[in-house]
């Protein structure tokens, strides 16, 4: 065996040849799940096949580039190039190629879109573009439903239950979790968040400088005295060097980006290339998966399309879906044509997908707001949660909503290009006014202040994915096609409740004008938190998985992404998605 592979399309150990585990999908739970089997289970052999592209040349070696003493991995081909990332989709599935369709009931034909919840194909998955706020959820999380319950509330046509596990079931794994990504946080004082259920403990690194829109609109809040409590965002960024990746720059490219100097403690980064460099592990990228392969209540492998468009075949004792929600409904679908899918004896699989629903706010400011110096995020406040300090019960006065992160705006030729769409062209001042003068005054983009709400959803069973009938993708096979319309009684409300309260905050912080970002039913979610689909639970007549991820209906299939979660809290999911799939994993035999 040696390191780095000399196998085009593989990274590391290209001698292996048997497996005990096969991994569809190298994002937060793959990666996660595929560094647990290698770090505990020595003897365990790990294949993972990733649909997307390599932006990490080199990811297998052991040697790289070094700086300021700090190295060891390889640059990426990431960079700070807006036109790469947002315009030409470096990392973005082509949605000619690979279409979703979307309609908000079962009464309406689906219509193709080219955005229905997709997230980038890459090694490493989506969290290596994000902007890794890495919150823990909280202990009325886990027990939302008998929270509910006890208070009173009940919402018609929804489907909440409590997750089969506690939040100090997951305690161990979330400190696993931050130390393997570097989260940087407070977890005391007035820069911490008082709605955390977290505890006092350190975290691995101190917390990030505030940008300084996050100190404009944390002093707004302040200002406001109703109690608000901003707080300094744990987020996976290196403040400092870290387990041999260099600190951040704060260069502005952060969410939407890749990071080019390894300070964001991406997936790839971390947990994928610790379990490439123990030799245990292969994973092979543009390799996706067409079906899993079964012979009874056994999974024995699967059919993937290679780089060459040649199919394949891969084997292995145990088999893990992380491939995002979406993808694994529907790879259960594909594998089971002439009936209900892959593990789904009871009808739910596919049903009760949840995704965050997002209340965007905008201030304009006079002054400049320097986005493009910082991280997305580095201030929030938790106190549209609707929960009490500590995250131990719902709030009686204010119903669930959701963390609001406090960002503005680092891409001036995005920002430059909408200044010259007909609707802005039609203010004079804006007339004659080349592109090259919009991206140096940025008259728009850099007055800016964002404010995000990160709204929970409520879970209904009518909210599903399924194959479309009538749409294929390049490979020949029925595309996902979501149905999904947002409850008007419990996510819809609340964003309805804290609009004012939002506004409130950006008029106390000096803002000149407000507005939110108008809802259209008829456009899919545009959260990038994808959940559900493949719901955990004691009842296998309520749950597709397990407590531990396992299909109850198959022996040997196992799900590691966000499509195990019962409901989805109102905190970036991406810290539990790592700390669930890492007990996933320490659970297999």
């Amino acid at each position: 065996m040696s390191l780095p592979s000399t196998v085009p399309g593989v990274l590391g150990n290209d001698s292996l040849s048997s497996f005990d585990v096969l991994i569809i999908g190298s994002g937060a739970g793959g990666s996660a799940a595929a560094y647990k089997l290698t770090a505990e289970k020595t003897s365990w052999n790990v294949l993972i096949l990733e649909a997307g592209v390599n932006p990490f040349p080199g990811l297998d070696r052991v040697d790289g580039h070094t700086v300021a003493g700090v190295g060891g991995i390889p640059w990426p081909l990431f960079s700070n190039d807006e036109l790469k990332m947002s315009i030409r989709g470096f990392v973005r599935q082509d949605p000619l190629l690979e279409p979703r369709t979307f309609r908000q009931t079962e009464s309406e034909t689906a219509k193709a879109d080219p955005d229905v919840n997709v997230l980038t194909r890459n090694v490493g998955g989506a969290a290596v573009i994000s902007g890794v706020g890495y919150p823990r959820f909280t202990e009325v999380d886990f027990r939302l439903d008998s929270a509910l319950a006890a208070a009173g509330r009940s919402y018609s046509n929804t489907s909440f239950a409590d997750w089969p596990l506690a939040y100090g079931d997951l305690v161990p794994f979330y400190e696993e979790a931050e130390r393997l990504s570097g989260v940087a946080g407070t977890a005391e004082g007035p820069d911490a968040d008082p709605f955390s259920s977290r505890g006092a403990a350190p975290f691995p690194m101190p917390p990030q400088p505030p940008m300084y829109v996050g100190r404009v609109l944390a002093n707004g809040a302040k200002k406001l005295g109703r109690g608000y409590s901003p707080f300094n965002l744990p987020s996976a960024v290196n403040t400092q060097p870290y387990d041999g990746r260099s600190p951040c720059v704060s260069c502005g490219y952060c969410s939407g980006y890749g990071c080019a100097r390894h300070a964001k403690g991406s997936p790839a980064v971390t947990t994928l290339r610790k379990a490439l460099l123990t030799g245990r592990c292969q994973l092979r990228y543009n390799a996706h998966v067409t079906r899993l392969l079964l012979e009874g209540t056994r999974v024995t492998g699967v059919e993937y399309v290679d780089d060459n468009g040649q199919t394949q075949t891969a084997r292995a004792d145990r088999v893990i879906l992380a491939a995002s929600p979406i993808e694994s409904v529907r790879l259960c679908l594909l594998s089971d044509p002439s009936g209900p899918g892959v593990g789904n004896s009871t009808g739910h699989l596919g049903r009760h997908m949840t995704f965050h629903y997002q209340t965007i706010g905008v201030g304009i400011f006079k002054q400049r707001l320097h986005g493009d110096r910082g991280r997305s995020v580095t201030h929030a406040i938790s106190d549209f949660r609707g929960i009490m300090p500590g995250g131990v019960d719902l709030a009686a006065d204010r119903p669930l909503g959701g963390i609001v992160e406090f960002g503005t705006s680092s891409e001036p030729i995005t920002a430059a290009r909408q200044s010259l769409r007909p609707e802005a062209l039609a203010f004079a001042s804006l007339r004659q006014v080349s592109l090259k003068q919009l991206l140096v005054e940025s008259p728009f983009n850099a007055h800016i202040a964002v404010m995000i709400m990160q709204g929970e959803d409520a879970p209904q069973p009518t909210n599903r994915i399924d194959l479309d009938p009538s749409v294929t993708d390049i490979y020949g096979q029925p595309v996902p096609r979501l149905t999904y319309k947002n409850h008007k009684d419990f996510e819809l409300a609340a964003s309805s409740f804290y609009k004012q309260k939002m506004l409130d905050i950006f008029g106390a912080a000096g803002a000149q004008f407000g507005f939110f970002s108008p809802f259209d039913p008829a456009v899919p979610p545009q959260s990038r938190h994808v959940l559900g689909g493949l719901r955990m639970g004691t009842d296998p007549a309520q749950s597709v998985c397990d407590p531990y991820g396992k299909f109850h209906d198959i022996d040997n299939l196992y799900c590691a992404d966000g499509g195990v979660f019962v409901t989805g809290s109102g905190y970036n999911p991406t810290l539990t998605i790592i700390a669930v799939a890492l007990r996933t994993a320490a659970s297999m035999t």
